[in-house]
């Protein structure tokens, strides 16, 4: 995860801050779906129903036709993996998001790079046989210390490279999350770290297992104790 901090104009902060209102009153229409469920009823709608739920809202609400469509969808889908991971991740069920303290949205990249395999082959679709596109966020490097960022209703946002280090270089992602915190915009982005090669120890051959050795005291005492228990009366 690479975060850096974002420096919009008045006009993209107003913009943004829209963002974060639509996402939140998604996800809370989504938990409030979720919490009427009780045993007995019909199952709480699932991510598919939500968005086709979210089309038919946009259509009736000027309130949310305003905003972005892809933004409002994003907040779904975190809900619902969420939702899905409430058991693993050790957080509980999603509980309803405030203003001032739940200020934030995601954004799926909008351009297509060909996607490839681990040793460098492309990367074909199963049924077509032609390369697979993949989603990546669109940023552009404008020096050493600044860069920009494509924002849905926003075009162009600025945001700071560091001096040194991963955040010196410029983040290639499918998504990124815009947070807004104490007067501040950050911008993460979901980047996937590069596989490191895996350490052989000396000596070892491929394809042999080595076994760790076991101290002689150690196979006595199993050995020992092992006796006592068959001198033990049943």
């Amino acid at each position: 995860m690479s975060r850096f901090r974002m420096y919009p104009t008045g006009e993209q902060e107003q913009q943004m801050l829209l963002h974060c209102a639509h996402a939140r009153y998604v996800w809370n229409l989504a938990v409030e779906q979720h919490a009427h469920w009780q045993p007995g009823r019909k199952s709480a709608p699932s991510f598919a129903e939500q968005c086709r739920r979210l089309t038919e809202a946009r259509a009736a609400s000027d309130r949310l036709r305003a905003g972005n469509q892809t933004v409002q969808a994003q907040a779904l889908k975190d809900f619902a993996k969420a939702k899905n991971a409430r058991f693993t991740s050790g957080s509980g069920e999603p509980t309803w998001r405030k203003k001032f303290r739940h200020e934030g949205f995601r954004v799926i990249g909008d351009d297509r790079v060909p996607e490839y395999e681990s040793d460098g082959s492309p990367k074909l679709n199963a049924k077509t046989g032609k390369q697979v596109m993949g989603r990546s966020v669109a940023v552009q490097k404008l020096n050493r210390r600044w860069a920009q960022v494509k924002v849905p209703g926003c075009r162009w946002v600025r945001f700071r490279l560091s001096p040194s280090g991963k955040g010196a270089v410029l983040p290639s992602a499918k998504t990124f999350r815009v947070t807004y915190r104490n007067g501040q915009w950050h911008a993460a982005f979901a980047v996937i770290p590069e596989p490191t090669p895996a350490h052989r120890a000396q000596g070892a051959r491929p394809g042999r297992r080595r076994t760790r050795p076991v101290h002689e005291s150690a196979v006595q005492c199993l050995r020992m104790d092992r006796q006592e228990l068959a001198q033990e009366p049943s």
